[in-house]
């Protein structure tokens, strides 16, 4: 399957992953603000951008996007080439899986509250209020009303009229992106992974949050930062779309932790360089 993405600057490699309804796009100013220092590779999940919606989408899954990811992979990066992982909402789930099936070439893994609904109860008020909403915005969709099943989405993700106030062209784009969310949640919801799975996760794992987010996904967030060891949780103004709506903030965030990130794993293999083989090799 054809799968857009983007590449810009030079240097260690980033690959960006973005929201439900988003596109690659969304990462346009931080894509100019990281190619002075790294590589970056912004990719469309799909059903979004340039990436076709999935042709059996009763067989969709995690596993789908992450093919589509490891492909990506392939034709940006050379051969075993480390890269840092940042993933946005849906995204963020598609990280998750994927760091926890590809860990060995990530440098850091940065998550933007994702959207890992397998990670809450199947009677969590949360996860059983989402399940709600989702159930009505496919019911709109199946009845041809699909800009209201994304005004439903967008409202209840920001805040009420918010969908609104976009321009027609963007309230369009939305309402051809709606549903491909909808199966967006039952892939992040159907995933058989635990918290306990998750604790290998690579390091350093940070979770970033809007302290303005809806409790869908601050129950989530909770979760993954008390639960799962090592993991940073670092707030940010704005709600579940900050990375959009105060990128001005979430920008320079990211730069300095792809930064410091990337300093620590070049220390790291320079200290590992200079060990003696016998060193490197032993065993407990």
């Amino acid at each position: 399957m054809p799968t857009g993405y983007s590449v810009k600057g030079i240097g260690p490699a980033v690959i960006l992953l973005h929201g439900s309804m988003a596109s690659k796009n969304q990462w346009r100013p931080l894509m100019h603000d990281l190619a002075k220092d790294f590589r970056v590779v912004a990719m469309d999940l799909s059903g979004y951008g340039d990436t076709p919606y999935p042709v059996n989408p009763q067989e969709y899954s995690l596993e789908h996007e992450s093919v589509l990811l490891q492909e990506v992979i392939d034709k940006t990066l050379g051969h075993r080439e480390p890269y840092h992982l940042v993933g946005h909402s849906y995204g963020g789930v598609v990280a998750l899986y994927h760091a926890y099936h590809h860990s060995s070439r990530i440098c850091s893994l940065t998550t933007i509250e994702p959207m890992a609904y397998h990670l809450l109860e199947a009677d969590h008020e949360e996860f059983l209020a989402s399940k709600k909403m989702v159930a009505e915005i496919s019911s709109d969709i199946d009845q041809g009303r699909r800009i209201d099943a994304a005004e439903k989405f967008i409202d209840a993700w920001t805040t009420p009229g918010a969908f609104s106030r976009l321009s027609q062209r963007e309230r369009l784009l939305l309402g051809e992106g709606v549903k491909k969310m909808v199966l967006d949640f039952k892939a992040a919801s159907s995933v058989p992974l635990t918290l306990a799975d998750y604790a290998y996760l690579p390091r350093p794992f940070m979770v970033i949050a809007g302290r303005q987010s809806p409790p869908y996904s601050l129950a989530i967030t909770d979760k993954i930062a008390n639960n799962i060891r090592d993991a940073k949780l670092i707030w940010v103004d704005g709600g579940h779309f900050a990375p959009v709506t105060h990128y001005q903030q979430v920008n320079p965030l990211l730069a300095n932790i792809l930064k410091a990130a990337e300093n620590n794993s070049h220390h790291h293999k320079k200290a590992m360089n200079k060990l003696p083989q016998s060193a490197c090799c032993m065993k407990n």
